[in-house]
């Protein structure tokens, strides 16, 4: 899954009023393949492609994994094209480098025709699956293994070797793991035919729920288009999201949803958005007997910069700030020639930079830093709750959704409950980000700027984690099968329990 740009939306509304490349001067071209050969040049013309624009533009490129490191991999890697290779060759050994960086805004894949295809062909494993405790179940109704089953092996190979082979290809910020394993659950079966090629058949093993002894079965490949539709049925599917709702939930409880940021492009939207908050926030201080709010953000992936801020000025207890810096390497976006004419169409690349040169400042240090105007002290709303927080999140809970988290940590008012946020409690790196396509395999690199610093209490968890829930909650097999929602009951028994 491709994570939308984060940009200023200064800069998005300008770009919005820029015009788009003119359909008529579009020529129709062949996909590219997955068995293609190319020659052992080009790959490395690529790859030096790919490792300059991560040396030169990507803030945080050294934050978990040392220049030192870096540099034996790059060169190794280099080292390793000493014949052709195809595209699918290269996307394997090439991929789990960028995945070193340990940032979940920066991503390599397939030219997106060659993804599309790929979303839609034979040979794929056929069932949707869902990960709790890092085992896999089975996430569909279906005749041939029942829901909720846990998966032994496939093709005689253990799950836990499956999962050793595919993570690697996965991002997350840091050295958390909830998050790949929740894109793994919406992937699997894409990652799985490029690690372990197409099939025909799958011998599954299999534990069905409150058995013990485990059932060998081998169901036929589906086709991608077959997967996609069990994938949209799939038991764990929530159906379509509102970005943002409240509810009362229980007695002078609220159930404040927040599933995503990313919206409010346009002015129009960004008032709703505003109201919606204010509304709520006012209805909530006029029933007076209610002391407790569940914020749930556990499908909240980030969006447009600034709303989660706004989020939190009604959960804010003292003046706050978004970040406590940010940074960036340069303000000149660097390998013009390599960038994605369609995401870099005429115009933008000057609007970013122009921005960029307005926001940050070269410092002592060699880089640019964001200017105190950009980074100003927020106050808490008059009409903010003063009650009990609890705050559910998960390993979706990323950019965005896992800035609020970190804002959070400052209050004394706030629980959280669910599992490990997939976003970095301390640091993320987002901003303007840069699509770059390689010149001979066509395989593109995303490439954020600006390395943000959240403003936490010192030494709230170990480097490179996300916000860890001092409830540690996960859905029971039982409860998945059932479609109870083991996090929210963990909450309001808790709201339950303080009530005297």
């Amino acid at each position: 899954m491709k994570i939308r740009l984060l940009v200023s939306v200064c800069t998005l509304i300008f770009i919005v009023a820029l015009p788009f490349p003119s359909e008529g001067v579009k020529r129709k071209k062949s996909v590219p393949r997955l068995d293609e050969k190319i020659a052992a040049a080009k790959l490395i013309e690529d790859f030096a492609v790919l490792r300059e624009a991560l040396e030169k533009a990507h803030p945080s490129l050294y934050l978990y994994t040392s220049k030192e490191k870096f540099d034996q991999v790059f060169d190794a890697t280099v080292k390793s094209f000493d014949k052709p290779l195809s595209r699918k060759e290269f996307y394997l050994r090439v991929a789990p480098v960028v995945e070193m960086v340990k940032c979940g805004h920066t991503y390599f894949d397939f030219p997106p025709k060659l993804l599309n295809q790929l979303s839609r062909e034979e040979g794929l494993f056929p069932l949707p699956v869902f990960f709790l405790n890092r085992k896999a179940y089975v996430d569909l109704e279906n005749e041939d293994i029942p829901l909720g089953s846990e998966l032994v092996s496939i093709n005689q190979q253990p799950m836990a070797e499956v999962l050793a082979k595919l993570l690697p290809y996965l991002r997350s910020d840091g050295y958390n793991q909830t998050m790949k394993y929740r894109m793994l659950a919406d992937e699997f079966a894409l990652h799985y035919r490029l690690v372990f090629g197409v099939l025909k058949e799958y011998q599954i093993q299999y534990i069905p729920f409150g058995k013990k002894e485990p059932v060998t079965i081998k169901l036929p490949a589906i086709s991608g288009s077959k997967l996609q539709k069990r994938l949209v049925n799939r038991h764990s599917a929530k159906g379509k999201f509102k970005n943002f709702e409240f509810k009362w939930i229980e007695q002078n409880v609220g159930l404040l949803t927040v599933n995503s940021f990313d919206f409010g492009l346009r002015k129009k939207g960004r008032q709703r958005y505003r109201e919606f908050l204010k509304e709520t926030f006012e209805a909530i201080r006029e029933q007076v007997e209610a002391k407790h709010l569940i914020v749930d953000v556990r499908f909240n992936e980030g969006g447009y910069i600034g709303h989660d801020a706004t989020l939190f000025s009604y959960l804010a207890q003292e003046p706050f700030r978004e970040n406590e810096s940010a940074i960036t390497k340069l303000i000149d976006i660097p390998l013009e020639k390599y960038q994605d004419k369609k995401e870099f169409f005429k115009g933008v690349e000057k609007a970013i930079e122009k921005s960029l040169a307005k926001e940050f400042k070269k410092a002592p240090d060699g880089l640019f830093h964001l200017i105190d105007e950009k980074n100003k002290l927020s106050q808490p709303k008059r009409f903010g709750f003063k009650g009990h927080i609890y705050i559910l999140t998960s390993g979706w809970t990323h950019s965005g959704g896992a800035v609020v988290c970190s804002m959070a940590l400052n209050n004394d008012n706030v629980t959280f409950i669910g599992q490990e946020t997939g976003g970095g409690h301390e640091y993320y790196t987002a901003g303007n980000m840069v699509l770059y396509t390689l010149p001979n395999t066509l395989c593109q690199v995303e490439v954020p700027m600006i390395l943000y610093r959240n403003e936490i209490p010192e030494n709230s968890f170990p480097k490179g984690s996300g916000i860890v829930p001092k409830h540690q909650v996960v859905q029971t097999q039982k409860d998945f099968i059932s479609g109870n929602d083991t996090v929210m009951q963990f909450a309001l028994e808790l709201i339950r329990k303080s009530k005297p």
